[in-house]
């Protein structure tokens, strides 16, 4: 959006401080949206931002669709390129942009199979500690400048809500255990699994 730079879209425009989202007429009338790019970035802008993001990405889908139709009006059905597993010795790795960050798949293949393989999640990046420059952690970065607005009387009664809030905001998928330490030595510990991986 600031560099006003996109692939080309009809639906999309990036403007260089926001984004406009045309949606077309469907069911529903002829809609335009704007995502401003924010002054602040905190829990509540990085929501908002996944409030845009679904029209964005139902719109790119949709553009998507219209190219598909438009080359099956040509007579261009093909749905794959034609592709033969290797056979010898390969390490490959894949980066992708997951919803909670970045995601990397480490494989190493001999003979046509897969003789190791492994990833390394947004949380395990994300719950990193301080770096050998002293460069903190997402986690802590996120919590270090967030306003705690939870009223509370006892120490003991802090609830710690507000940095959950912060960092949940950008990894929903991270059921945590915080523990809070107050001025007064107080230990406050909180365990927080909303991520429903465990639901049967």
């Amino acid at each position: 959006a600031a560099a006003a730079k996109l692939p080309h879209t009809r639906f999309v425009e990036a403007t260089g401080h926001s984004m406009k989202l045309h949606a077309p007429k469907t069911l529903l009338p002829a809609m335009e949206f704007e995502w401003e790019i924010p002054t602040e970035w905190n829990a509540f802008e990085r929501n908002r931002n996944r409030a845009y993001h679904i029209l964005y990405s139902m719109l790119v889908a949709f553009d998507n669709l219209l190219i598909c139709f438009d080359l099956m009006k040509k007579g261009d059905t093909r749905t794959a390129t034609p592709y033969e597993v290797p056979k010898d010795h390969r390490i490959g790795v894949g980066f992708w942009g997951a919803g909670r960050g970045f995601l990397t798949h480490h494989l190493e293949m001999d003979k046509g199979a897969l003789i190791n393989y492994q990833i390394i999640t947004p949380s395990t990046i994300n719950a990193s500690p301080r770096d050998p420059f002293g460069q903190a952690g997402a986690y802590e970065e996120a919590v270090v400048s967030t306003p705690l607005l939870e009223e509370y009387d006892k120490p003991e009664d802090f609830t710690g809500i507000d940095i959950f809030r912060a960092i949940r905001s950008f990894d929903p998928c991270m059921p945590c255990t915080t523990h809070i330490h107050s001025d007064d030595r107080h230990l406050v510990t909180r365990e927080v699994n909303t991520c429903g991986c465990g639901i049967e």
